[in-house]
Parts: C-alpha cells; structure tokens; sequence
C-alpha cells in the first residue's frame, strides 16, 4: 500500500523566493510563514539565486521575471539544463494581467512549471505550492525507489556471477576421478595420468605446501624426535 504523504513533510521542504522587490519578498515569505512553510530562503537577484541554487537546491523556487542582470527566464533555463536541478518545480511570480499575457508563453518555453500574478491571493499561492511540493516529493520519492531497485538488480548481477564461477570450480572437481589403485595417479579427461597434486592444481584452485605425515616420518626419518 503506498505511503501518503503528511503536510508537516511538505511543510518542511525548502522553498527558495527570487524577487529583486523587498515588499514583494516580504509578501510572499509572510504567506508561506502563516501557512506553516519553516524553510524559506530569499535571492534579491538572479546571481545570487543560482549560486545559492548550485549549493543546495531548494525543492521549489518561487521566481519574478525581471530582476536586473540574470532575468527569470534565464535562471529558469539554467537549472533545466542541469541535471542536478532538473526537475526542481519553478513558479513564476509575475505583474498584472497585461504583463501576465505577454510573459506566459514565454515563462513555459523557459521550463517553468506553473504561473501566479501579482496581485498575490492567499489562497491562490498556497493550493500551487502545495500542488507543486507535492509533485516534486513525489519525483523524489519515485527516484530514490529507481535508485534502490538499480543497486538491487547490480547486486543480483553480481551474486549470479559468484555463483556460476563457484559453479564452474565445482564441476571442474565433479564425478568419478579414474584413480590408479597402485600408485594413486590420476587419469585426466585426456587419458594422461597425472600426480594427485598435479590433477588438483590443473582442475581447482587448490595450491600444495608439502609436509611429512607422523606415519611417513616414523617410516623413512625414524630418528626425527619431533614425531615421537
């Protein structure tokens, strides 16, 4: 069953206001403040907003068009064409009806992800920053279970490829070995026999370090005390 999502989680997302207007700053933030919202970050320019965008990327980003130097449209292109900011929503703060028409299209070239006049209504601007926290937590949410199921299934590939080389080392040392019953040599799938050792070396992993049995000691270096 899926987990649904409380407003305190929205609540505390970050929410990053670029206005080059104080008034208009303050308006917004006093909104958001009322509304529960504890994670506000102000940008009086566009400069500033990327730079505080690239350190740690808000998971919405409320942006007025004209500002001087770096415009909306451009800090809006900007962090689409990164990776890492991609799919950050952005809501585009604008002037009046006249203004909002003329800034529309061009605002959703740019990659914004939705649109709010000035003058600000309370309600209005609440119902779009939750409707848009709510689609970026869930992006997030849907990314990291991506995320989880790629380092899984790396996992899985891995294990597989364990087992079938154990696999391998473990036919390799499978089924009747024809095993002189003399000098205890071993006949390879090639019909020469080999040493014990030799057949082990050539079919396992297995390395010898040679030593003397106690039996063998007392048998051919009897006067080694060691083995009394």
């Amino acid at each position: 069953m899926k987990r649904r999502r409380s407003m305190p989680e929205l609540l505390q997302m970050k929410i990053l206001i670029v206005d080059d207007d104080a008034t208009s700053q303050k308006l917004l933030k006093g909104i958001l403040d009322r509304n529960g919202y504890t994670r506000i970050q102000l940008s009086s320019s566009g400069e500033e907003a990327l730079d505080e965008i690239w350190k740690e990327p808000p998971d919405l980003i409320l942006l007025d068009i004209f500002m001087p130097g770096i415009g909306g449209y451009e800090v809006c292109k900007r962090v689409r064409t990164n990776e890492s900011t991609a799919n950050i929503p952005i809501l585009i703060v604008t002037g009046g009806a006249v203004e909002a028409d003329e800034s529309l299209a061009e605002s959703f070239e740019a990659g914004a992800t939705d649109f709010i006049t000035k003058p600000i209504k309370t309600i209005e601007l609440v119902s779009r920053v939750k409707a848009s926290l709510t689609i970026k937590q869930k992006h997030d949410q849907l990314f990291d279970e991506l995320r989880k199921r790629l380092l899984a299934e790396k996992e899985k590939e891995k294990l597989i490829i364990e087992l079938q080389q154990t696999l391998v080392q473990v036919k390799k040392m499978s089924g009747l070995l024809p095993i002189c019953s003399y000098c205890k040599q071993i006949r390879d799938d090639k019909g020469y026999w080999n040493q014990i050792e030799e057949y082990l070396r050539n079919h396992s992993e297995v390395d010898f370090s040679h030593s003397i049995c106690p039996d063998c000691a007392q048998k051919h270096h009897p006067g080694l005390e060691i083995y009394k």
